[in-house]
């Protein structure tokens, strides 16, 4: 059974939420620090860059309304296989300046999701 494209999108939100809530107020070099935050960053940005991409396969309508979504669905692909040459620089700018206005962009679509 397939799910419903507004369960991709909550997972997504949900996997945001968390990046936001683990990076806290970390600086970069706090974040290069703690290996625990690094894993569980990279882990909840796989997680909503996944959810996307089956968004992209059930709703590609949808999809077309996340900003940079082809590069989301990119860089988990980076998480998630190209962990020998991760960037922790990256994935820090990534949590901090992208996935915030990707959390938005994704609530906004949620919420418009009954009319789309």
């Amino acid at each position: 059974m397939q799910k419903q494209p507004d369960i991709y999108l909550e997972i997504a939100l949900t996997a945001l939420r968390k990046t936001a809530e683990f990076m806290g107020d970390r600086t970069l070099e706090q974040y290069l620090a703690d290996e625990f935050c690094q894993a569980a960053i990279e882990r909840e940005l796989e997680i909503a860059g996944d959810a996307l991409g089956q968004l992209r396969k059930v709703r590609p309508d949808i999809f077309e309304k996340i900003p940079e979504g082809a590069m989301v669905i990119a860089f988990r692909n980076v998480l998630a296989h190209g962990y020998a040459t991760l960037n922790h620089r990256i994935v820090y700018s990534a949590a901090t300046q992208k996935a915030p206005a990707l959390r938005v962009a994704l609530q906004q679509i949620l919420a418009d999701f009954p009319r789309l």
